[in-house]
C-alpha cells in the first residue's frame, strides 16, 4: 500500500509543478485581447483546476504515508508542509475566482489589466510555496 500512495504522492506533486510555470503562463493573458484572452483564461482555469486536484491527493496521499511511518517525522517538518500546502490551496482558490472574473471582463470587452496582475501576484506566491513545499519534502533533514 506504501507504493501506491508514493506513486500517488509524486504523479500529483509533479502535476503541482504547473504553478510553478504558472506565472509566466498568467503573462501572456495580458498580451492577448477579445476572444484569444477569453480562450486563454479558460485554458488558465483547466489548468488551475488540475492542479488543485493534485493538491489534494497531494496532502491525502501524503497524509496517509506519515500516518504509516514508525519514526514520525518532526512536528516542525509537518507543521512546514501543512502551512505551504495550505498556502498554495489558499493562492489557488484566489487564482481561480481572478480567472472566472478575467474570463467575464474580456467577454465584456473591459479591461482585464487588473485581474492578470492579480493572477500573477497569486500564481508567484502559489509557485514559491510549491518549491518550498519540495525543498522540503526532498530534504527533511534540513529542519530536524
Amino acid at each position: 500500500m506504501y507504493h501506491v500512495l508514493i506513486f500517488l504522492h509524486v504523479i500529483s506533486a509533479l502535476l503541482l509543478g504547473s504553478y510553478v510555470v504558472f506565472p509566466f503562463l498568467v503573462g501572456r493573458a495580458g498580451s492577448l485581447s477579445g476572444a484569444a484572452q477569453e480562450s486563454f483564461a479558460g485554458l488558465l482555469a483547466s489548468l488551475n483546476r488540475v492542479g488543485q486536484f493534485s493538491l489534494i491527493v497531494t496532502f491525502l496521499s501524503g497524509g496517509a504515508m506519515i500516518s504509516q511511518l514508525d519514526p514520525k517525522p518532526s512536528a516542525l517538518w509537518m507543521a512546514l508542509a501543512t502551512i505551504l500546502l495550505v498556502i498554495v490551496g489558499a493562492a489557488t482558490g484566489m487564482i481561480g475566482g481572478r480567472i472566472k472574473k478575467l474570463k467575464a471582463s474580456s467577454a465584456a470587452g473591459k479591461s482585464t489589466a487588473a485581474d492578470a496582475s492579480k493572477i500573477k501576484a497569486f500564481s508567484w506566491i502559489a509557485a514559491i510555496a510549491v518549491i518550498l513545499a519540495i525543498l522540503i519534502m526532498t530534504n527533511p533533514q534540513i529542519l530536524s
